[in-house]
């Protein structure tokens, strides 16, 4: 308490307590109704208030939710690139165990036919490989897998693994199956795989002769319900209702579904048979169809990603706990949602984490696991992908919403937003005040959401707008402001009094590193109740309010300059100077002031001091000690002091 000068207030257990219990993020609060500050910073150097909880911040939401829609083009990307490497690689296969060998290869062709890779063999695909598919006795015709057969047809390998041709597989076989590949592994229509379905739709419409063969054929249907925006699950029966829908009735299935579109672009009579003479489709119609499809397969996709995304913020603000987090789309309340995806799995996609990877269980323990505890389930996994994942939530060990980790406190956010403010509308008035308060507001909402995303020091000091603004908020120039002393400070042992901070620097330079909460890499880790480097700054602070005791008992001019230089810079206002004994006896001695103005109204009070002293010299270091010299000049002519006041403080100051 002594460190921000309460100590004649250790009495008074219960309204210490009620401070120390205070919420400062709420302006009604204790702590923040007292028109003391020093009781605020008191608060506010510990962390005994319930920090709010919350499962999910607007930032780590705003995080996880641009990276499950990055994840879409990323596998796009990914499809792509795993695509050309095998185009390329395979040709240079001269024989089966170097295509086993290259695993990138094995596994994309596997992959291509829904086999998993991780559970097949090399020895067993090369059985398959060197087979005949032509004899029912070979090893892969009595593997009883469709899969594998498809695989087999599509390589020339001879039984000694060897190839009589120039390359392990035709054009032809190449191209099967990278299709497949395109078709079957990515979790949507790529644009790759769009101009295959094109392709094959194209080729196999000619072979169509009623709506069964459309109805039958998955890629066809699929197609077709992309291309005229009906439903995916669209089913036989109610395609053959539309098909034969008679147009000129409004009742009729294809009218009331707004299918009459489709019905037009096909030739099929009332049973569902193409008409005699015709075709299902002519040329010109299939055209259409396909120029349909391409305009409308990625606005599906599109679409079902955004309805994701706002069905996953929409749950999320409803989510208190880990059960509701675990609760389906088709247990709550909205029946609109129950074919998206759920909120684990678009978590688990957003961090590129398979569905399939872990189970229920283990998710619920890495999400109530502290990714900041070097010891904890999750950070033993080693896996960075579920360590970024626990990161993304705030549940507690028992599953409820516990307070969210940020390098940088609310409340001090809220502080150096309200010092901002106040350091850069001093003195204004009229329209440079109203311009001044619009820059700040937009500085002010560009730092708090910037502050909530910061996870490391560097990126702190990389943003120049964030460095300027919390300097001119504690009062420094932040032009001499380099990143290397920021590195430096950074890097310094605040509890070591020989580091850079505690011997070099400017301490509120070491106020703001202290506000920080990192580990040693600049990491933003998890703070205690009274971290070591709020520890660091409260002892600093002791030590300034003991310094400024001692020398009051042997000179008391002394001590009022040396408070009177720690204030100065958070002096934003003469209401500051009146409403505090020590600076006003600064103030009032400095100019030869009487003491009886005191007893003048406010108002006149404010007028006189604007007169003689100007707030923005109180910025100025410089200014401030000569205004201290002069003030222990006349200190000690009015005391008739026996020590040259300003000498002292002058030493103190080295």
């Amino acid at each position: 308490m002594k460190s921000f000068g309460l100590e004649d207030m250790a009495y008074a257990k219960g309204f210490i307590r009620k401070v120390l219990e205070s919420d400062l993020n709420d302006l009604n609060s204790f702590a923040n109704r007292l028109s003391d500050r020093r009781y605020r910073d008191f608060a506010a150097a510990f962390s005994f208030s319930s920090a709010t909880a919350d499962t999910q911040t607007q930032a780590q939401e705003d995080e996880l939710i641009g990276l499950y829609k990055q994840s879409y083009s990323n596998e796009e990307k990914t499809v792509a690139t795993e695509g050309a490497y095998y185009s390329s690689r395979i040709d240079q296969a001269r024989t089966v165990d170097d295509f086993l060998s290259n695993e990138r290869l094995r596994t994309y062709a596997l992959r291509a036919y829904g086999i998993d890779p991780t559970y097949t063999s090399r020895s067993y695909l090369r059985s398959v490989l060197t087979s005949d598919i032509d004899d029912a006795e070979s090893f892969v015709n009595q593997t009883g897998s469709e899969a594998f057969l498809k695989l087999a047809r599509e390589f020339g390998f001879n039984k000694d693994g060897t190839i009589s041709s120039a390359t392990a597989q035709t054009a032809a076989q190449k191209n099967a199956v990278m299709e497949n590949y395109n078709i079957t592994v990515p979790s949507f229509v790529t644009s790759d795989a769009a101009q295959i379905n094109k392709a094959y739709y194209e080729k196999a419409i000619q072979n169509v002769a009623s709506v069964s063969d459309i109805s039958s054929d998955r890629r066809l249907m699929g197609y077709l319900t992309t291309a005229y925006s009906l439903s995916p699950t669209l089913s036989a029966v109610e395609l053959k209702l539309i098909m034969t829908s008679d147009l000129s009735n409004p009742g009729s299935h294809a009218n009331l579904v707004g299918a009459a579109s489709m019905v037009m672009a096909f030739n099929f009579d009332e049973n569902g048979q193409v008409l005699e003479g015709t075709v299902a489709q002519e040329a010109d119609k299939i055209k259409n169809t396909t120029d349909l499809y391409l305009a409308r397969y990625d606005t599906v996709r599109k679409s079902t990603v955004e309805d994701a995304a706002k069905n996953f913020s929409k749950r999320m603000a409803a989510v208190a706990s880990l059960q509701d987090f675990m609760l389906s789309n088709k247990d709550d309340k909205d029946s609109q949602n129950n074919k998206l995806p759920e909120l684990y799995h678009v978590a688990l996609r957003a961090y590129g984490i398979g569905s399939d990877e872990i189970s229920g269980s283990t998710l619920k323990k890495i999400l109530t696991s502290d990714p900041y505890d070097p010891k904890s389930f999750v950070s033993s996994t080693g896996d960075s992908r579920l360590i970024a994942l626990a990161k993304a939530f705030n549940f507690a060990t028992d599953g409820k919403a516990a307070a969210p980790v940020t390098a940088v406190t609310d409340i001090q956010i809220s502080r150096w937003v309200g010092d901002y403010r106040a350091r850069t509308t001093i003195l204004l008035k009229g329209g440079a005040l109203e311009k001044a308060k619009k820059e700040v507001k937009a500085e002010a909402e560009y730092f708090a959401e910037t502050m909530a995303n910061l996870k490391t020091t560097e990126d702190f000091i990389k943003d120049k707008r964030l460095v300027a603004f919390v300097a001119k908020a504690v009062g420094l120039d932040p032009k001499p402001l380099t990143s290397d002393d920021l590195k430096k400070a950074f890097a310094s042992n605040l509890s070591d009094q020989r580091s850079f901070l505690n011997s070099q620097a400017d301490p509120r330079l070491r106020d703001i590193v202290a506000a920080f909460s990192v580990d040693k890499s600049g990491q933003v880790t998890r703070r205690d109740s009274t971290a070591a480097s709020e520890r660091s700054r409260l002892k600093q602070l002791f030590l300034n309010q003991t310094l400024e005791q001692q020398q009051g008992e042997a000179n008391d001019g002394v001590r009022l300059a040396l408070y009177f230089q720690r204030k100065a810079p958070d002096i934003t206002s003469i209401y500051t100077i009146l409403g505090d004994k020590a600076l006003f006896e600064v103030v009032t001695t400095v100019f030869s002031l009487p003491s009886e103005i005191s007893a003048m109204p406010v108002d006149r009070q404010v007028t006189m001091l604007t007169k003689f002293i100007k707030l923005e010299d109180l910025q100025n270091q410089t200014k401030v000690q000569s205004l201290l010299k002069r003030f222990a000049s006349m200190y000690d002519l009015k005391n008739s002091a026996g020590a040259d006041s300003y000498s002292v403080l002058l030493s103190r100051n080295r």
